[in-house]
């Protein structure tokens, strides 16, 4: 039965000839509302692992706060192929997204939010340094720059391997990205658009245990928000992995976002 507290809407739209299939958490009996886009990360899905995405979604419609879940292009149900996934493609995808927030009946156009895990979390940044009406940003686990890979990278292109080594060191969940997205990737210069947001109040939320995005990243965040005007909240899990396994702290981190997003939209 559906929570009386939301309506749940099935969303399909449209970027460069192919479908991105969503989901529209629309609060009831609510207008003027705000409303966040989720970004899911690297070869993940609107649903994400622990459903943690559709909870966050349902507990923010509790809130009277509405949120769009999307599949990038070559993720999930959304058509496209993982292997001719971008970075910038992503972005693309986000900033269509936010349009059709934006011209949702009842969402307030100037209390838009976005929200982001690890490659997601960069993808949102990218996004809003890009639309500059994003009002705040909550990011877990977000990737700042390849520098953690860099080395594995020049292995790469400098020591002659076998097929089957390359395509391990590339594949991501079973899948490979493209050359063009780790070019991409290894071409970010993430610290120009964090400090283009520093008057942006972002949320910060990071496992001590996660070794697929180090905590590192987030402290390179932290060092560039330094100097910003914006708030900025940095929330440290001691027992939480990159996939948020830890079941205490899964429900802390949700619990500080939704408070988040509720104070900061």
């Amino acid at each position: 039965m559906q929570p009386p507290y939301e309506m749940r809407e099935n969303v399909i739209l449209e970027n460069n000839g192919q479908k991105i299939f969503g989901v529209f958490h629309r609060p009831v009996n609510q207008t003027n509302f705000p409303a966040i886009l989720i970004c899911h990360g690297l070869g993940g899905h609107k649903v994400g692992r622990y459903r943690i995405y559709v909870t966050l979604s349902s507990r923010l419609a509790q809130l009277g706060i509405g949120s769009l879940r999307i599949d990038f292009r070559g993720s999930g149900d959304s058509e496209g192929d993982f292997s001719e996934m971008t970075i910038e493609g992503e972005v693309s995808d986000a900033l269509v997204a936010l349009d059709f927030l934006r011209q949702q009946p009842g969402v307030d156009l100037h209390r838009i939010g976005i929200f982001g895990r690890s490659l997601g979390g960069l993808v949102a940044v990218l996004t809003a340094s890009s639309d500059r009406k994003i009002k705040t940003m909550g990011l877990w686990a977000p990737i700042f720059n390849s520098k953690q890979w860099v080395e594995k990278w020049n292995q790469l292109h400098s020591t002659p391997l076998d097929l089957s080594s390359k395509q391990e060191f590339m594949t991501v969940d079973g899948q490979i990205p493209g050359y063009e997205f780790y070019q991409q990737f290894f071409a970010l210069k993430t610290e120009e658009s964090v400090a283009s947001l520093n008057g942006l109040p972002l949320l910060l939320i990071h496992g001590t245990m996660d070794n697929v995005v180090t905590l590192d990243h987030t402290e390179q965040y932290l060092q560039v928000r330094l100097k910003g005007k914006g708030e900025t909240k940095f929330i440290e899990l001691p027992h939480c992995d990159h996939d948020f396994t830890h079941m205490e702290e899964r429900r802390v981190a949700l619990d500080e976002t939704c408070r988040w997003f509720q104070q900061s939209l």
